[in-house]
């Protein structure tokens, strides 16, 4: 017993020894990969400390297109630089800012227009679809051409357009696309202004605008969904659509406040083209490039907007230019206009006169008064409205292309299903000189978009 217990004891310190050393050579194993873990680690932490200290104090601009690779090749390091649990090489942690690589060039330069950092263009559009029946049902229009019939019709296609070239440069531009008798649809630039605001007190435009006659004209424009009614009172119906005020105008104006307190006094000076006379020129009318005379429309205005009484302005405009329609001695026109006009949240109410004079050189005049009151109540989404207004030129005057007496009254109902589209119900009755009345009604859908 005493030799076979030894030898017992020999031969499993034998057997054992090798499964020891194995768990201690795994142990070791282990604990250098830990190490090697842990320093890879704090290489990585060290890595993204470099990398935000030059972020930060890069002051390059990023290009305008983005080059397609790495993170670490867009901010100046070179692409493979970093690899999963690779200790970067060759670190460096100066401040100095890289270059980031330059993006593909364009194979052809002459079509290219991009201008880097340069103004933002920004689009809004305004639509309306109709059906209509009756002559006077017309929104934007009244031609006894049109016949006595029902239709489905497309309104005006508005595509109005700004830019901020500057702090104190400014662009506006609106495009239109719409449709007459012919079923045709036209392109008009209706306006393009540059604007230059120096200060409150005093900005210039040059381009073509909506004249300062009156209140609707400047206040509602081409986008009929800005407006309570379908479309615009008769005596401001566009030149195209045989209008009887030279409602756009081709020039320069200017504008700002004037410094008066609570009173809120605005002042406006224009200087323009003016209308062509009837007849003289293919178009609408309005002079965008060849005028048909030296002398200048000349139109002054200004309103007040008192703060005691939110939602309050009154005010005025006096235009002043001549005519020189063919085989005739010159005619001298002016317009005068007043305006009281009350709008709150709840409340809508306009109210505009005008009087177009006009006077043959050493002869005949002509006095045309035009006018209109619209009251609406604001009820939730409902707003029902009623209009009622008048244009009487004489049959005789000879500059103007829009003749007659047109009388009568509307009554309307706008519900704003949602925010941005809004449909109208509008009945027109128009009483004319020397004709039978004409009743039409109009169901429009308007949006923005």
């Amino acid at each position: 017993m005493q030799i076979i217990k030894p030898s017992l004891y020999l031969a499993l310190a034998i057997f054992c020894s090798p499964i020891a050393w194995s768990q201690q050579t795994e142990q070791d194993a282990l604990l250098r990969r830990l190490a090697d873990d842990e320093s890879r680690i704090k290489s990585l932490e060290t890595l993204i400390t470099a990398l935000s200290s030059r972020l930060a104090a890069s002051t390059v601009a990023e290009p305008a297109v983005k080059p397609q690779l790495p993170l670490v090749a867009s901010i100046g390091l070179p692409a493979g630089a970093i690899t999963p649990l690779q200790p970067p090489q060759n670190l460096t942690t100066s401040s100095a800012p890289a270059a980031p690589p330059a993006p593909d060039e364009p194979e052809d330069h002459d079509h290219m227009m991009a201008i880097p950092n340069g103004p933002t263009l920004h689009f809004r559009g305004f639509f309306d679809m109709d059906f209509d029946t009756g002559k006077v049902a017309q929104n934007l229009q009244y031609s006894p051409a049109y016949p006595n019939t029902s239709s489905f019709r497309t309104g005006e296609f508005d595509l109005f357009m700004t830019s901020q070239l500057s702090s104190k440069l400014s662009f506006l531009g609106e495009m239109v696309l719409g449709n007459d008798i012919t079923n045709t649809f036209n392109v008009d630039l209706e306006r393009y202004q540059l604007t230059w605001k120096q200060n409150k007190y005093f900005q210039l435009s040059a381009g073509r605008f909506h004249t300062a006659i009156g209140y609707y004209n400047t206040a509602y424009h081409h986008g009929t969904w800005f407006s309570t009614a379908t479309g615009r009172p008769l005596m401001y119906y566009f030149e195209d659509s045989g209008g009887p005020l030279p409602v756009h105008e081709l020039g320069m104006t200017a504008t700002g406040e004037v410094p008066s307190g609570k009173f809120g006094l605005h002042w406006i000076a224009e200087v323009g083209n003016g209308r062509a006379d009837a007849g003289q020129f293919f178009g609408d009318g309005v002079q965008t490039v060849v005028s048909d005379r030296n002398r200048k429309d000349v139109n002054l205005a200004f309103y007040t907007k008192p703060e005691w009484i939110n939602g309050l302005q009154i005010g005025g405009s006096y235009l002043n230019g001549d005519m020189a329609p063919l085989g005739m001695a010159k005619v001298e026109q002016s317009i005068s206009s007043f305006y009281v006009v009350y709008i709150n949240g709840k409340w809508e109410f306009l109210n505009e006169a005008v009087l177009m004079h006009h006077q043959l050189d050493g002869g005949r005049s002509w006095n045309s008064p035009m006018g209109y009151t619209q009251l609406g109540y604001h009820l939730n989404k409902y707003t029902p409205y009623f209009r009622f207004q008048e244009v009487n030129i004489a049959d005789s005057d000879p500059v103007s292309s829009f003749t007659g007496r047109y009388e009568g009254p509307s009554f309307g109902l706008r519900y704003d299903m949602f925010d941005y589209a809004a449909i109208k119900l509008q009945y027109n009755r128009v009483d004319l000189r020397n004709a039978p009345p004409e009743n039409g009604f109009e169901t429009q859908l308007a949006f923005t978009f």
